[in-house]
C-alpha cells in the first residue's frame, strides 16, 4: 500500500538519546589547483552551492559543488598585497539571489583598511568591477599588521567586520581599549542597496553611537557566528603567551569589552589606564602561543553529515597545525576543549558550504581540505523523486538499505517535491528517520522500523 507522508512539523520516526565519542577529525583535499596565496572560502546562500575562494592578491575565484573551477568571478582594485595585507574577506548580501550585492575588505594602495561592495553582472559566474563603490575607509599606514579580518552578516541583517589593532607590539596607540577607533573591534553597520552614497547606515541599537559593537580584541583575523544559535565566536590571536578563543552568546554580544590590551588572554598585559576586572570578558579557551603561533578561528559543525561532531566548534594554529573542538556547554557555561595534531599545516581559513559542511583553506600549500569526522554519518535527501537516485542525496551517497545504529535519514526534498521510497529500507535501532517540516515522503510500503 503506498502511504505518503506530509508534515507540518519535524517528524522523527525513532530517537536515540545514546552520547558518541569526542569526534576524531581528518582532512581530505578537494582542490589542490588554481589556488594562489588562498585565504578565505564562502558560499553566496543563493542555491547555486557554489564554492568561492578569495586569494590575498585580490582576485576571487569560483568552483562548482565538485569542485571543479568555473573561472574568476572577479578581481578587486586597489588591493596591496603581501605579509597580512591584501583581500582578506568578502561575504554576500542575505538577498544576494535577487540584489547581486556582495561586500570585500581588504588593504588599499596605500595600506588602509578598506570595505567595498560590488554588484554581479548579468553573467552569474562574474562579477562588474565597475559596480564599486567604497564604503569605509579605516587609517592603518604606520603598522604592516593587524588588519583583522572577516565579514559576515547576522541575522539581524547588518554586516559585522572584525578589525585589528593597527599593529606594532603591544598596542602602543591603544586602539583596542578606545570606543572612539575603529581598530581592535567589531563593527556593525546597516548597509543598503542604494546606487547613492551612503551606503551604510550606523544601527540606532549600536553601543556607542558610531560604527563599533565590541572591543578590546588585538588581531581578530578570523570569526564567525555560529548559524543555528547567532552566538558569535572570535579567536584573537595572542601578543607573545596566550592565543584566546571569544565566545558570547547571541543575547548578550554586544559592548563586550574582551579586554586587549589590559589583558592577554586571562592575564593582565598592561595595568595602566584600564578598569575593574569586571569590566572585560575573558576567553572560553586559550593556550600557551607556540614559536611561533597563530589562532585561526573556524565556525560551530551544523551540517548534516557527520552526527557526532555536529555543536563542536573548530580552530586550529597556524604554524602548529594543533585543531581545538570546543563543545560549549550553555547550561554549565563551561567549554569542553580537545585538540588534535593535523597536516597539512598553515590553515589560514576555515569556511561553511551553504549545507554546513566544514573545509579548511590552506595557506601554504595553496589548497582546501574538507574536514570529515569519524563516527555515524547523517543523509539528507535533497532533491525530488526516486530515493535509489545519488543525485537526489547531499554528498551524492544513498543511505545503506539497513542504516546503522548512530547514523540518520533527514527527508527534505526541494520545494513542491517528495521523496519516493521506492526501494526497501530499514531504519535500525538507534538510528533516526527525519521528515523535516512540510515536507513529503512517499513511503510506497518499503520502510521497516526496528
Amino acid at each position: 500500500m503506498k502511504t505518503t507522508l506530509f508534515v507540518s512539523f519535524c517528524l522523527i520516526l525513532f530517537f536515540h538519546t545514546g552520547l558518541f565519542a569526542q569526534p576524531v577529525l581528518s582532512l581530505s583535499p578537494v582542490i589542490t589547483t588554481d589556488l594562489t596565496a588562498p585565504l578565505q572560502l564562502v558560499n553566496a546562500g543563493d542555491g547555486t552551492e557554489r564554492i568561492f575562494i578569495v586569494q590575498r592578491g585580490g582576485t576571487i575565484i569560483v568552483f562548482n559543488k565538485s569542485y571543479s573551477l568555473i573561472g574568476t568571478f572577479l578581481t578587486v582594485s586597489n588591493v596591496l598585497s603581501g605579509g597580512e595585507r591584501g583581500l582578506l574577506s568578502m561575504v554576500f548580501h542575505p538577498n544576494y539571489k535577487t540584489n547581486g550585492f556582495f561586500y570585500v575588505y581588504y588593504t588599499n594602495a596605500v595600506g588602509d583598511l578598506e570595505l567595498a561592495r560590488y554588484q554581479v553582472s548579468a553573467d552569474v559566474h562574474v562579477a562588474d568591477p565597475a559596480s564599486k563603490v567604497i564604503l569605509l575607509t579605516l587609517p592603518h599606514t604606520t603598522y604592516t599588521n593587524h588588519n583583522g579580518g572577516e565579514l559576515h552578516f547576522a541575522n539581524d541583517g547588518y554586516l559585522y567586520i572584525s578589525t585589528g589593532d593597527g599593529g606594532g607590539g603591544g598596542d602602543p596607540l591603544n586602539n583596542a581599549q578606545n570606543t572612539s577607533v575603529l581598530l581592535g573591534k567589531i563593527l556593525r553597520l546597516n548597509v543598503n542597496t542604494s546606487n547613492i552614497s551612503p551606503y551604510y547606515t550606523i544601527p540606532v541599537t549600536n553601543p556607542f553611537g558610531n560604527e563599533v559593537y565590541a572591543y578590546g580584541l588585538r588581531n581578530p583575523y578570523r570569526w564567525s557566528f555560529d548559524r543555528l544559535t547567532q552566538d558569535m565566536w572570535i579567536a584573537d590571536v595572542g601578543q607573545d603567551n596566550f592565543e584566546e578563543i571569544d565566545y558570547r552568546p547571541a543575547d548578550s554580544s554586544k559592548g563586550v569589552n574582551y579586554g586587549w590590551r589590559c589583558y592577554e588572554g586571562t592575564s593582565v598585559y598592561e595595568s595602566l589606564g584600564c578598569g575593574p576586572i569586571e569590566d572585560y570578558t575573558f576567553p572560553v579557551y586559550q593556550y600557551p602561543t607556540p614559536s611561533p603561533g597563530s589562532v585561526i578561528g573556524g565556525t560551530v559543525y551544523r551540517g548534516n553529515t557527520y552526527v557526532s561532531f555536529r555543536g563542536y566548534y573548530i580552530a586550529a594554529d597556524y604554524f602548529s597545525g594543533i585543531f581545538y573542538k570546543i563543545k560549549y556547554d550553555t547550561t554549565n557555561h563551561t567549554a569542553n576543549t580537545t585538540t588534535q595534531a593535523l597536516t597539512p599545516k598553515a590553515i589560514a581559513d576555515f569556511g561553511e558550504t551553504e549545507d554546513g559542511e566544514l573545509y579548511a583553506v590552506m595557506l601554504s600549500s595553496n589548497s582546501v581540505y574538507r574536514i570529515i569526522s569519524d563516527g555515524p554519518l547523517g543523509y539528507t535527501f535533497i532533491g525530488e523523486g526516486n530515493w535509489d537516485i545519488a543525485a537526489n542525496w547531499s554528498n551524492n551517497i544513498i543511505p545503506p538499505a539497513i542504516l546503522p545504529a548512530g547514523a540518520e535519514i533527514i527527508i527534505d526534498p526541494k520545494q513542491n517535491a517528495e521523496c519516493l521510497l521506492n526501494v526497501p529500507q530499514t531504519i535500525s535501532a538507534g538510528s533516526k528517520l527525519i521528515v523535516n517540516p512540510g515536507k513529503k515522503f512517499n513511503v510506497n510500503g518499503n520502510l521497516v522500523i526496528q
